[in-house]
């Protein structure tokens, strides 16, 4: 069997030319996410929590190229209400999934008066921020239904050819669906700060009244997304004016989808 050895394949990455990047929040998605840690937690509760950091999923890949779109979102327009119904969501969630903690050992400890050990918190609540129209009865959890994003890349100055997208439903049905349904699902609505660089750190704010935050539990997109029929995951909607508990609905013989529920 033939056999390319790590070095070679190292060796191949160094000189390749440049192919892909890292994405964060580009203009056109439906939804903006991010996962909250223990620290992000705590200052969410004490009111210290200005702006939430956009995650890229450990579960895709990382490329070489540098990082590209909007890393954060402005959250100074939330009001006193509308966080309080946000934190109670987060909190109902983390009582039904604790917080997992990771002890892994540094292959090199460097720093100084340090155990070598890194923590790593393994079950990190997820949270997409939609539009407050998004119709999660008919429409995909994690789907990012972006018809534009290749309109983005060039006018970043990416080629087409080269510009990565990452789907954080990476399956044949995933990107289908993303597709089929894409026209229909309008964008995340934000203001957009201007900038000429890639990565871009300025956050970007929005109206409170037109946005959802949508509370879900650490497991994988791919159940968020397609559930199955017989699946007891429950996830939360919260606006400004309502908090709903969202169920599968296994009445459709096909398709398992979100319903509300009291």
């Amino acid at each position: 069997m033939f056999r390319i050895s790590p070095l070679a394949v190292i060796s191949l990455l160094i000189t390749a030319p440049c192919l892909a990047n890292n994405s964060y929040f580009i203009p056109g998605d439906a939804f903006f996410y991010c996962e909250i840690d223990l620290s992000e937690w705590n200052q969410l509760q004490s009111g210290q929590l200005n702006f939430l950091e956009y995650d890229r999923p450990e579960e895709m890949p990382v490329f070489f190229c540098g990082y590209t779109g909007y890393r954060k979102l402005d959250l100074s327009n939330l009001s006193t209400h509308f966080r309080r119904q946000l934190l109670k969501a987060i909190a109902s969630m983390k009582k039904r999934y604790p917080s997992e903690i990771l002890e892994l050992e540094r292959e090199e400890n460097d720093v100084p008066d340090t155990s070598g050990i890194e923590k790593k918190e393994t079950n990190k609540i997820r949270v997409f921020v939609y539009n407050e129209s998004f119709d999660y009865s008919k429409f995909r959890i994690g789907l990012k239904y972006n018809e534009s994003w290749i309109d983005y890349a060039t006018q970043r100055g990416f080629k087409r050819e080269h510009f990565q997208y990452d789907f954080f439903v990476p399956t044949v049905q995933g990107i289908t669906e993303s597709w089929r349904m894409g026209s229909a699902v309008p964008p995340l609505n934000v203001n957009l700060p201007s900038s000429n660089q890639d990565s871009i750190s300025t956050a970007m704010k929005f109206d409170a009244s037109r946005v959802m935050f949508l509370v879900c539990p650490p497991v994988s997109f791919e159940s968020l997304c397609f559930p199955s029929r017989d699946s007891k995951l429950e996830c939360y909607a919260v606006s400004e004016s309502t908090l709903k508990t969202l169920v599968n609905d296994q009445s459709r013989p096909r398709r398992s989808i979100w319903l509300e529920t009291d």
